[in-house]
């Protein structure tokens, strides 16, 4: 991966806050992009109660007031006005070169700021791993696949501040976006560095 790939694959994420809270801040990224708006995927918990005071930060600091547009389980939609320089997530096209290797993320670390990780996508499929305790709703498992990633923070919620973040491929390309923490971080720290992250395929299912 070079540093041109991760600079134009920062552009297509954001950090979605609370304009009363400076530590309300959670991940998101740029679903679409119109000439007149921009379609922001986040986490629905962060999200619920604080709707009329949310705001999204680019990659450039630029700040946009947001709306609530959509939400169904997990995540859920605002859209913001116009972002010049933004770009939309490019959807990973072949998931059979989803093999376990290398990946990269951004993860908020302020209101304002994220940092680069690099993760590592360690199975093709939950159905490759012991998930006795993992719940999703009886969705098939092979919508979804694991990365390590050494990001636990939540909020003081407890929101985890990762969900509806992009994993990306070394091309740069979104391989799917964090759902949530295999395990607790709290009941067991070693296994909550394992996201699970839905496919990229789909991804625009879900509204």
């Amino acid at each position: 991966m070079t540093s041109r790939i991760a600079n134009i694959a920062r552009k297509s994420v954001v950090i979605v806050a609370d304009n009363n809270d400076t530590d309300g801040y959670c991940s998101g990224c740029v679903l679409r992009k119109t000439h007149r708006t921009v379609t922001i995927i986040t986490s629905k918990n962060f999200v619920l109660g604080i709707e009329d005071q949310l705001k999204v930060i680019f990659f450039d600091r630029i700040e946009l007031q947001a709306i609530v547009v959509a939400v169904d389980d997990t995540f859920c939609l605002l859209v913001t006005d116009f972002h010049r320089d933004c770009e939309a997530i490019k959807l990973m096209e072949n998931e059979d070169s989803l093999v376990p290797g290398p990946t990269f993320m951004f993860a908020p670390i302020s209101q304002t700021a994220n940092q680069r990780l690099t993760t590592f996508a360690t199975v093709e499929s939950l159905s490759s791993y012991t998930l006795d305790e993992i719940d999703l709703e009886e969705a098939d498992s092979s919508n979804y696949f694991l990365v390590s990633c050494p990001y636990m923070e939540t909020t003081c919620d407890g929101i985890d501040r990762l969900v509806a973040a992009p994993v990306f491929n070394l091309q740069g390309n979104t391989a799917g976006i964090v759902l949530e923490c295999l395990r607790d971080v709290n009941d067991e720290p070693e296994a909550a560095e394992i996201k699970i992250v839905l496919k990229a395929s789909y991804i625009d299912e879900i509204f």
